[in-house]
């Protein structure tokens, strides 16, 4: 007789993957995952706005920040979506 025994952590990855809530997941993340990557200063320079359909818009305090920003864009994206494991985040909008 088989052990037909599993883990919470597998049961729950199939049930994520059988419904296809990889997005979804991953886009509740977004918020935290943006203040982890710029530490504590981003905190004080920008704030999380919103996600939607792949464009993660964010609110910049200053100008320079959101010049500063905007040339790291492309990195910005890079290093995010690699912490999500998947090519979540197409844009980064600053306001």
């Amino acid at each position: 007789m088989q052990d037909s025994t599993k883990h919470i952590a597998d049961i729950l990855n199939d049930l994520v993957k059988e419904h296809r809530w990889e997005h979804s997941i991953a886009s509740n993340k977004i918020p935290v995952l943006w203040n982890e990557l710029l530490g504590d200063k981003g905190k004080d320079i920008c704030i999380f706005q919103r996600f939607d359909e792949g464009k993660l818009f964010i609110h910049v305090h200053s100008a320079p920040w959101r010049n500063e920003l905007s040339l790291r864009k492309l990195e910005l994206i890079n290093k995010l979506n690699q912490k999500i494991g998947f090519p979540l985040v197409k844009e980064i909008i600053f306001r």
